[in-house]
């Protein structure tokens, strides 16, 4: 009998001593770290994207613009610092609904550079260094709000199916229809609006604006915008090349083609500085081609010098620059005009969007 009960006084003393296991895993949202305790919401209940204090690696983090909010459970305690911060062991929560942005960690002693901080509601970042990258939601802030350029324009005034305030028709040669060149609000670089053409047919209406109020600099400038395709664009009907124009300078009975395409059957795209009659054309290789990005396009025009400059996403595309280019049909100019034109039929509605367009005495860049 005192044999027996000795050896039950054995097995109660291992039964308390056997350790409790902590799931580390990604879906139950804890980490065993040691350091301040972390806890988390209900399921669903959470912020998202909130920071962790600092901790022993890791500069601070920039600011997630927003995404899923993790629902997590009791958290164990971590090492790291934000997010872009020190090392946890514990994974990243439930996914939950939508959260609200977080604020930068508190930075902490430098190290290595940790992985990038996205949306969502997610443990810390492995490893420490600098600052994790910022989320990807939320749209630019490239609008005209604090801008001083001689014309800015963010599509944001105006009717979503009708036209930006200040600008009138541009008919094209074809019969065209309102939804040729409109605002609309599915799609937008910044703000909540876009100008966004949408046809099938050649020669569809653009929309312009007068330069007259900008003087001299009409004639010689330099100019921006954004642009969207909707991808992947329709190629020509009879499988040849697709030619289309998105920004032309205007003046007289004249059009400069400043920001222009053709369109091979493979999808990928040239420059080109166009006109009307194609004299004094210059066209790139076609060593471009389109994604569901916000890209942007710069010239610059001097009619003065007979002068043109061309760059795709911040580099220049010298193959179609040039100066004193007496073919070029350069004019004075009194209007720009925004849009998708095209020659060729396409074999469905070519549809993409433009936005923050700014016209300036000076270099504007892709900011």
């Amino acid at each position: 009998m005192r044999l027996l009960m000795a050896l039950l006084g054995l097995t109660v003393l291992a039964s308390a001593c056997a350790p409790e296991s902590i799931a580390g895993g990604t879906d139950q949202g804890q980490a065993s770290g040691k350091g301040g305790a972390a806890s988390g919401g209900a399921p669903g209940s959470g912020t998202g994207g909130s920071p962790a204090p600092a901790g022993s690696g890791g500069g601070p983090a920039a600011t997630a613009t927003g995404g899923a909010s993790g629902a997590s459970g009791t958290a164990g305690a971590s090492t790291g610092g934000g997010p872009g911060g020190g090392r946890a062991t514990g994974g990243s929560g439930l996914a939950g609904g939508s959260g609200v942005a977080g604020g930068p960690g508190a930075a902490g002693s430098a190290g290595a550079r940790g992985t990038p901080a996205g949306g969502g509601g997610a443990g810390a970042a492995l490893g420490g260094g600098g600052a994790g990258a910022a989320g990807s939601s939320g749209s630019a802030a490239s609008g005209c709000a604090g801008k001083t350029y001689k014309l800015c324009e963010d599509f944001e005034t105006g009717t979503a199916g009708g036209l930006p305030t200040g600008w009138t028709v541009y008919q094209g040669y074809g019969s065209g229809s309102a939804a040729d060149a409109a605002l609309a609000t599915d799609q937008a670089h910044s703000g909540h609006m876009a100008l966004k053409s949408n046809s099938a047919s050649t020669g569809q209406r653009r929309v312009q604006h007068s330069l007259s109020a900008l003087g001299a600099t009409a004639s010689k400038h330099w100019g921006r915008v954004f642009y969207k395709v909707q991808s992947p664009p329709p190629i020509s009907s009879s499988n040849g090349v697709l030619h289309v124009t998105w920004v032309g300078l205007h003046g007289g009975n004249q059009e400069n083609r400043v920001v222009d395409i053709v369109e091979s059957n493979t999808r990928t795209h040239q420059w080109l500085y166009n006109n009307p009659d194609d004299k004094g054309s210059l066209g790139s290789a076609y060593s471009w081609s389109f994604d569901t990005a916000w890209h942007c396009a710069e010239w610059s025009v001097d009619v003065g010098t007979k002068s043109y400059r061309f760059f795709s996403d911040g580099a220049e595309v010298k193959s179609i620059g040039f100066t004193n280019k007496s073919d070029s049909e350069m004019v004075d100019y009194t209007a720009v005009i925004v849009g998708a034109t095209f020659y060729q039929t396409p074999a469905s509605s070519w549809i993409m969007w433009f936005d923050d367009l700014a016209i300036d005495d000076n270099q504007i860049g892709c900011q």
